[in-house]
This record gives structure tokens, C-alpha cells and sequence, in this order.
């Protein structure tokens, strides 16, 4: 506890204020006693993964386990036969190496060992054959294809998976961090509590607390360093992580599940919409619109992401980067010949190759635009995509990272841009796929805009729209990372959870929009709520034909109406298109003793952290638009029953501001738009909530 006091009392001298603590709270469901069983099993692999522990019940199953002798156990043998030819062939990668989905053998090894974790017919079959590689496989290989294979799997859906800031805590933390908390494992514990306390290390109970800054905190080499409380934050890098586990690039949806003639569109919303996000918390920050860059000019804006993988650092690349150099002239030849292309393709107003031909006048087309900018493995089909196809994303990455050229094909000196973990944190992350994001909004330009007629509710109108105060605020939240240190073999048989991070999340108080809608008949609606700008960074009006992509999709819901006037009251806690924080692994090893599990980590885990909803206010309010569409309900076809929770008609994603819109179009009566102002209480930057104490001292000369 005397710790805990110089540390409050040192922040609480730099700011006047003391900073609550997160506390976790969720929903539980109850599940049985096989569900907990199967729970247990999943969790426990995820179990301190850089190390094995020989006397847990997952090595003495995967140490004897023959994968050749039980091939009955697999639907699909060819694959299994493929994955053993590269096991037994000596070429996978080795164990302690970095892996990257970005790499182009190590994403060969990871689709085949995904087939055999697919294609294993029954759950135990699965648990063996991921236990054997738990055991003999590289561990970031072993993890990625895991955490995918258990989401898409059907007997495996529903079940609980850590936050993967749990499971790479060194992926989600700075270098900072990790060397405070192998100093304490080091020197087993805390030596001297009033020092450790001056430089944020504290005992609670039972764990030590290591209070963490964001990298703006360290350097700030461009006004970008801004945004790192959100482009670092553990939960928007974790939502990122589950878009790419739940669709991954190379993932075929005609093999693997539903969505063939939805994907590409999924893929323009989420980048769409992850935009839109962003931008809004660059207004709030007086910064301007996503910078552009060329592909022959020096790129600007550098990154030092002072973070570590166990064997490597993450390169820095440095400001002013030129992209355009000997080793890279091929790649920046391919891209520019692959933007140009589309650019072709558009003039034509069509796309024709391998026995396909895609009107662009044909909204549907948005499935292969979609496609052909992620390069997946629906492009064209497998087979073509396979031998003909390279991927302008994973090219981009590339060069855009700055990684240097490596001497053998096992090693790598990664960039953030070469995790989906850490890709939020790079501002060129956001100015690689707004690139993207606009040529696919030029093809847009195609698509007939909504017509008044197309968007009017018959009968319906929204007569006014109230909204409670909007307030964003900073608090502490605690993460464990205790999986970034080594564990003796003795502390193997407790896995002890000691070592949480503390850091400052943005997050809001509660809200509610009360809607009034008058309805002459009774019926059922659908009602979806945006916010977005109401002024641009130069402090003008934003014109929805201009900035219709800006605008960020906060909720929808089902709604009977009744024949008069309807006040329909909902609140921020409900918005169906977020989740409340992951709960961590030992939380949901207790509440399997009482059968029960997390319910949004079960159900809804790839949405955004409800923290998230509202970009940061400022102390005297900053102006946004709230945008009301209310529109009769129609219920979704069978191929989506999976998504059913994110599109509940046969509408396009983000509909009505799905495409290019006429502003008279939007002067409906069954539309409401309203400035809302949003407020920040507290301390406006987050770093300055973590300041360590030789920054509180004076600077004064001692007298002789």
C-alpha cells in the first residue's frame, strides 16, 4: 500500500487529480459442463506458448501424437498428405523465429497447418493435432493458425479466446514495459519500493503493476504522435486482429463458409468505416485530413515504434523515407502498374480476365473490387489466384515498412506493418488504405446514387432527435502480461499471473438518443444511427456529397412502430456494433467454476471496444453531426444468417451511405440530422496521467 501512495501522490503532484482505475464489468451466459470441459482445453494452450511445460496434459498428448497414423481422423486427406510432405521435409519454420502472415513461405506453412486444424473431424481429433503442434512447431506459427482455426471451426464456435494483447503482450506494449518487467522478474520481486514506485511499478495484492505510456510520451516526431492513445491502444489493435482471424486474406469462403458474394464488400466497409474512425479523432486533434503520398516521393512521415518481438526489434522508419530505391524498384513497379490497371479497368467501366467479365455499372460489382484490392483467395478462384495473382497489399506493406532485406528465408526483421497487432499503430498504415479506400470510392462514382424516392419512409417521419451529454474521458485500464517473461519450471505448475500493465484508455460515460417518430400506419422499422462531421479541419460546413465516407455507423436496431407518435429511447450500452472489454484469462478460468463464460467474448468478440464509440472531445465541446435514417424493415436472406447482427435487411453494408449521395436526396422526412457537441473531461493527454517523478522535480541547483 506505501508504494501505491508515492506513486498516486507523485501523479497526483503533476496533475492535482488522481486517475480511477478501469473496472472490468460484462455479461456471463451459463454454459454446461462439457462446454467448460472443451473451454479448458481451448485456454490452456494458450498457456505461456514461448515455452513448454512437459508435465501439462497438452505435451504428453502432443508429444505421441502421429498425425500419418490417424489420417481417418481428417475429411480431407490430400491435405493432411500436404502438410506432412512440408513437416517431414525439414523446411517449416523453425521453433524461436519471428513468423509473419506477410511472408510468403511462412504463409504457405500456416494455410496447411489451418487445413489440418480445419479438416480434423471431431474435437478431439482437433485438440490432439493442436497439441502436436503446440509441441513441435514454431510458436507465432502455432498461434496464429490456433486462434483462426478455433473461430472457424463449427464445433468450436462460440467458445472463449483470450485478448490477443494477452497472448502477445509484447506486440501491444512498448520496450519500455517489457525491460521494467524483466527487471522484476529478474531480481524476483520488488528490492526497494519507494524507488520502483518514482519509476511506475507497484505492488497490488498480489501482482505487480507496471504503469505504461504511450510512445508519444517518448518521441513526438510529427504531429501524428497525437493520435498514438488510440492508434496504440490495446483494444483498437485487438479489433483489427479479429477482422483478419475472422476473414483472413487467403481464406477461401467457398470451402470455409458463407459471404462469396458479400466479401469484397466486408472488406470496403471495415476499411471504410476503420477510416472514418480515424478521421474523426484527427478533427478532434486539430489535425487535417489523412495525408496522401506517392510512390516516388521521399514518404514523410516516419515511425519509431520503440517495441521488440523476443528475437528481433520492430524496424524504424526513419522521416522523409524514400521508397523508391534500387531494392525496391521492382515492387513500387508492380504496385504503380497494379493502381494503373484499375485505373483501366474504370476507363472501360468493366473488368474482363479468366472467363470473367464485371460490369461496374452493376452494384454487386463492389464484391470484386473489393476482392481485387485485398487480393484474396475469392478473386478469381483458387488455382488462378494462386499462380497468377500477387497481393498490392502485402507488397505495399513491404515496402512501406522499410524492413531490410534478411540473409535466409527463416529470418526476419519485422516492421509493425507486418503484424496485424501492431498495423494500427503506423500513420502510414491509414494513408496506404485511404489510397486504396479511394480508388474503390472512384468506382463508386459508377454506382447510381440513391434517389429521394429510393430513401423516403412512406408515411413515416422523424420529428426531433434529443441526445444526454456526450463526455469523453481518460482512465487507467489494467492488462495482463505476464505471457512476455519466462517462467521456471516450478512457477509453470501455478502459471502465476503477476504482471499487469497499466495504461490510460480513452472511454465515454453513458449516453441515450431519444428519437421521436411519427408513423401513420403501424409497421416495422429499421433505425441507424451515424455520427460524423459537421465541420471540416478549416472550420466549414462538410457537405454530405463531399464527406459521405466520413461518416461513422454507431448502431442499428429493429423497431415496431405504432400508428401516432413514437418515442423510442436507446441507450449507448445497447449499440449493437461494439463490445465491452475483453475479459482476461484468469477471470475466465473463474467463471468456468461456476459455469459460466464471458457472453460478449462468446458471441460478439470481432466488434469495436465500446470504449470506443465517441472520438475524444475537447474541454469546450466539439461540434459533430448525428445523422438518424429510419427505414422499413426487410428481413436478411439465408447466406447471411451468419452476419445477420451487422446487416439486418438486404441492404448494402452502411447503407444509406453505402456509395456517392445527392444532398437533396437526404432532406427526407424519415431522416434527422443534429449537432451534438462532445466534451472531455479530465486530462486532455493521456502521458501526462503517467509521468514519472524525476519529471515533477524542480531544477534547482543544490547549495555548497
Amino acid at each position: 500500500m506505501k508504494t501505491v501512495i508515492i506513486l498516486l501522490g507523485l501523479v497526483a503532484l503533476a496533475l492535482g487529480s488522481v486517475v480511477p482505475v478501469h473496472q472490468h464489468k460484462y455479461t456471463t451466459k451459463d454454459v454446461d459442463a462439457k462446454f467448460v470441459e472443451v473451454q479448458r482445453k481451448i485456454l490452456w494452450l494458450f498457456q505461456d506458448v514461448e515455452q513448454i511445460n512437459t508435465d501439462d496434459e497438452y505435451y504428453k498428448i502432443g508429444k505421441d501424437y502421429d498425425i500419418a497414423a490417424n489420417i481417418e481422423n481428417y475429411t480431407n486427406k490430400k491435405a493432411v498428405e500436404e502438410f506432412l510432405v512440408m513437416y517431414k521435409s525439414g523446411t517449416m519454420l523453425p521453433k524461436y523465429h519471428v513468423f509473419t502472415i506477410f511472408k510468403e513461405n511462412m504463409r504457405e506453412q500456416a494455410i496447411a497447418l489451418f487445413h489440418l486444424f480445419y479438416y480434423a473431424k471431431d474435437f478431439e481429433t482437433f485438440y490432439k493435432t493442436a497439441a502436436f503442434a503446440r509441441v513441435y512447431l514454431n510458436e507465432g506459427l502455432f498461434l496464429y493458425t490456433y486462434y483462426i482455426a478455433v473461430l472457424q471451426r463449427p464445433d468450436t464456435h462460440g467458445y472463449v479466446l483470450p485478448a490477443p494483447y494477452e497472448v502477445y503482450p509484447q506486440l501491444f506494449a512498448n520496450l519500455d514495459v517489457l525491460n521494467r518487467i524483466y527487471d522484476i522478474k529478474m531480481e524476483n520481486g520488488i528490492v526497494d519500493s519507494d524507488s520502483a514506485a518514482q519509476y511506475g511499478i507497484v505492488k497490488e495484492n498480489d501482482y505487480f503493476v507496471f504503469y505504461a505510456n504511450y510512445s508519444s510520451a517518448f518521441i513526438f516526431n510529427s504531429e501524428e504522435q497525437k493520435l498514438a492513445y488510440l492508434t496504440e491502444d490495446v483494444g483498437f489493435n485487438a479489433y483489427y486482429y479479429y477482422f483478419h482471424s475472422h476473414l483472413p486474406f487467403w481464406w477461401s469462403s467457398t470451402k470455409y463458409g458463407p459471404l462469396k458474394e458479400r466479401r469484397g464488400e466486408v472488406y470496403f466497409y471495415f476499411y471504410q468505416q476503420l477510416l472514418a474512425r480515424y478521421y474523426l479523432e484527427r478533427l478532434t486533434n486539430c489535425l487535417g485530413p489523412i495525408p496522401q503520398f506517392s510512390w516516388y516521393s521521399p514518404i514523410k512521415t516516419g515511425f519509431y515504434p520503440l517495441m521488440t518481438t523476443y528475437y528481433t526489434p520492430l524496424v524504424q522508419r526513419p522521416d522523409l523515407y524514400v521508397v523508391h530505391t534500387e531494392k525496391n524498384y521492382e515492387k513500387v513497379r508492380f504496385l504503380d502498374i497494379y493502381e494503373k490497371t484499375f485505373h483501366q479497368y474504370l476507363q472501360e467501366g468493366q473488368f474482363t480476365a479468366f472467363n470473367k467479365t464485371i460490369s461496374f455499372f452493376d452494384p454487386s460489382a463492389i464484391n470484386f473490387v473489393g476482392n481485387f484490392w485485398q487480393d484474396n483467395a475469392d478473386l478469381y478462384d483458387e488455382e488462378v489466384t494462386k499462380k497468377f495473382q500477387r497481393s498490392y497489399e502485402i507488397v505495399a506493406r513491404q515496402v512501406l515498412g522499410a524492413g531490410p532485406e534478411t540473409v535466409d528465408k527463416y529470418t526476419v526483421m519485422p516492421s509493425v506493418l507486418d503484424f496485424y497487432q501492431t498495423s494500427l499503430r503506423d500513420p502510414v498504415f491509414y494513408q496506404l488504405y485511404s489510397r486504396i479506400m479511394d480508388y474503390i470510392i472512384e468506382f463508386k462514382e459508377y454506382q447510381e446514387p440513391y434517389s429521394s424516392q429510393n430513401l423516403l419512409f412512406s408515411g413515416v417521419e422523424v420529428t426531433d432527435i434529443e441526445v444526454t451529454k456526450l463526455t469523453t474521458f481518460f482512465e487507467f485500464y489494467d492488462f495482463d502480461a505476464s505471457d512476455s517473461i519466462f517462467l521456471s519450471k516450478e512457477e509453470m505448475k501455478s502459471y502465476p499471473h503477476t504482471f499487469k500493465v497499466r495504461q490510460p484508455r480513452l472511454n465515454h460515460k453513458s449516453f441515450t438518443v431519444n428519437i421521436d417518430v411519427k408513423s401513420d400506419t403501424a409497421c416495422d422499422a429499421v433505425v441507424k444511427i451515424f455520427i460524423g462531421p459537421k465541420y471540416n479541419e478549416n472550420g466549414f460546413p462538410v457537405s454530405l456529397e463531399k464527406d459521405w465516407m466520413k461518416f461513422y455507423e454507431l448502431d442499428w436496431f429493429t423497431q415496431k412502430l405504432n400508428q401516432g407518435q413514437n418515442k423510442i429511447t436507446r441507450k449507448s450500452d445497447d449499440f449493437v456494433m461494439f463490445k465491452e472489454d475483453s475479459v482476461p484469462m484468469t477471470e475466465i478460468f473463474k467463471l468456468l467454476d461456476q459455469g459460466k463464460i464471458p457472453k460478449y467474448m462468446s458471441e460478439y468478440f470481432y466488434s469495436m471496444p465500446n470504449r470506443l464509440m465517441l472520438p475524444k472531445g475537447t474541454p469546450g465541446g466539439y461540434p459533430f453531426e448525428l445523422f438518424v435514417f429510419v427505414y422499413p424493415y426487410e428481413a436478411a436472406s439465408k447466406d447471411l444468417a451468419a452476419f445477420e447482427e451487422f446487416l439486418p435487411v438486404n441492404k448494402p453494408f452502411g447503407y444509406p451511405l453505402d456509395r456517392p449521395v445527392l444532398d437533396a436526396s437526404f432532406k427526407q422526412p424519415n431522416m434527422y440530422f443534429k449537432e451534438v457537441q462532445i466534451n472531455h473531461e479530465g486530462e486532455v493527454y493521456p502521458y501526462t496521467l503517467n509521468v514519472p517523478s524525476y519529471f515533477t522535480k524542480p531544477n534547482v541547483v543544490p547549495k555548497h
